[in-house]
């Protein structure tokens, strides 16, 4: 009894407790991170602390000691490798008691290998992905874990090609992060068409004018309003808010136009003007729902274009996207979003309820959500951009770069006529159709670049400010962006007259 009453007590006066925060023994950290640290050691028996001593690296440090421990800065430069802290306390009888602390820094983030853009497929064909990521590195696609091989090597599979880019992210062990796009466009026809309004289409006279086109083989696809500037729905459709609203004013079946065209061998594309919306706008300011709104400072209406709806409210974003799918159940080929934007003007004078980031994020969020509604559908989805969107995507709200990444064709609209002079050094460009096309499509594609996004541009087939656009100058605008490699186009005509001696036949 009295050898184990002597070895307690002997423990006791030997033992040496100490707490650290600030650092882990065994962390990997980077170079960021390491020059950040701030180490604090307490000692419980503070009549040992005299002779306790600290180093780093081998090398004693001064200037650490407080009155129960020791505190510790690490600061820039510490270089890549192990690093050390050592503490050495004295005890009596036995020799100092020796406590490591020991931390990697790693400058060099994970290596990420995989592809930027997969083959394009048929948007019901499956899609598979390999890659490597560095060993050890944890690995994440859209938010999911990633299971790796241990070389490093990974393989995504999907059943049919992802809605908007798969986004890869390698994480190691000190918190470096890597991030990957990687695209997967979808094959997608050659479009040559024009756009039809819903009275247009109800138009014998306008309906056959397009049909001729048909028939002649000028043309291989229909673009007809869905909802259009005004807020109406200019088919039968089922939407309750759209029928409880009085949106709904049907100007044609569009199950029986689609069935027609397809029957022609014509695609057929459905148009929704998403957020330029008076008849919405007006119901919500006046049912209580005035944060479906877009506002000015004090609560005030924004009346551009008659009310523009609020892009970041989920009951705008659901009643729009309603629309579009019951346009893509009743046989449309596409959808293609149009005022996917603000209302011009500054930015500081308009209030977006319920928005988190900037309007480019609203918009963009919007165009991820529909895309993932639409491609189970089977219909691709398109958004028409501003002219200017390109050079200055805060002017109405559409980062190019972005948007492309949640749309299977962007369709900019580089009517000659609405460029102002000057723009992309085009002197005159309602007069140059040609330049003005060629110079501004060039710009969306280099803003868009890395995406594999495709291109549908809308072009001016009317005439303003006293210069007739006739056969020569539609022919110079398809032709301008032929040059670029992009083969499809819309045409625009708010009287929907189109003049097809300016059309090649191609066949539908």
């Amino acid at each position: 009894m009295v050898g184990v009453f002597l070895l307690a007590g002997l423990w006791r006066i030997t033992r040496v407790h100490v707490a650290i925060s600030g650092v882990r023994d065994g962390v990997t950290l980077t170079t960021e991170r390491a020059a950040a640290l701030r180490v604090d050691i307490r000692l419980a028996q503070r009549d040992r602390l005299a002779g306790a001593s600290l180093s780093f690296d081998g090398q004693p440090v001064s200037g650490s000691r407080v009155a129960d421990g020791f505190h510790w800065t690490s600061g820039a430069g510490l270089v890549d490798g192990r690093h050390e802290l050592v503490l050495t306390v004295p005890r009596p009888v036995l020799g100092p008691s020796t406590f490591r602390w020991a931390f990697t820094v790693d400058a060099t983030p994970p290596t990420l290998e995989a592809p930027s853009v997969v083959t394009s497929k048929a948007m019901s064909d499956p899609v598979r992905i390999d890659g490597r990521v560095e060993p050890g590195a944890e690995l994440t696609a859209d938010g999911r874990a990633v299971p790796i091989g241990k070389d490093g090597s990974f393989s995504l599979r999907y059943d049919r090609a992802p809605a908007g880019s798969v986004q890869l992210r390698a994480e190691d062990a000190a918190g470096h992060v890597v991030q990957r796009d990687v695209f997967t466009p979808v094959t997608r026809p050659t479009v040559r068409g024009v756009h039809v309004s819903a009275l247009g289409w109800a138009s014998n006279d306008l309906r056959s004018q397009v049909l001729a086109l048909v028939t002649a083989g000028k043309i291989n696809t229909v673009e007809i309003d869905l909802k259009d500037e005004d807020g109406l729905v200019g088919f039968d459709a089922t939407v309750p808010l759209a029928r409880q609203i009085g949106s709904v004013r049907p100007e044609y079946d569009l199950k029986a136009v689609v069935d027609q065209l397809h029957h022609l061998g014509v695609r057929v594309i459905g148009r929704v003007v998403a957020f330029r919306d008076p008849l919405l706008a007006d119901w919500a300011w006046t049912s209580g729902h005035r944060d479906w709104v877009l506002q000015h400072p004090g609560g005030v209406k924004d009346e551009a274009y008659g009310g523009f709806t609020n892009f970041a409210n989920g009951g705008v974003e659901a009643y729009n996207t309603a629309i579009a799918v019951e346009g893509a159940k009743d046989g449309v080929d596409e959808i293609l979003w149009d005022y996917v934007r603000r209302p011009e003007g500054d930015l500081a004078q308009l209030v977006v309820p319920g928005l988190t980031g900037t309007p480019e994020d609203g918009l963009v969020s919007f165009l991820a959500q529909s895309q993932r509604q639409l491609r189970p559908l089977g219909v691709y989805q398109g958004a028409s951009v501003f002219g200017i969107a390109a050079g200055d995507p805060g002017a109405v709200g559409q980062d190019v770069a972005r948007i492309a990444r949640h749309v299977d064709y962007l369709s900019p609209m580089v009517y000659p006529s609405l460029w102002v002079a000057g723009e992309y050094r085009v002197p005159d460009p309602a007069r140059s159709p040609y330049d003005i096309v060629q110079r501004s499509l060039q710009d969306f594609q280099a803003k868009s670049a890395g995406t594999a996004v495709g291109f549908t541009p809308w072009l001016q087939a009317f005439s303003l400010d006293g210069v007739t656009y006739g056969p020569a100058q539609v022919r110079a605008q398809i032709d301008a962006a032929a040059s670029l490699g992009i083969d499809s186009f819309l045409l625009w005509s708010p009287l929907v007259r189109y003049n097809g001696a300016a059309l090649d036949s191609h066949g539908p």
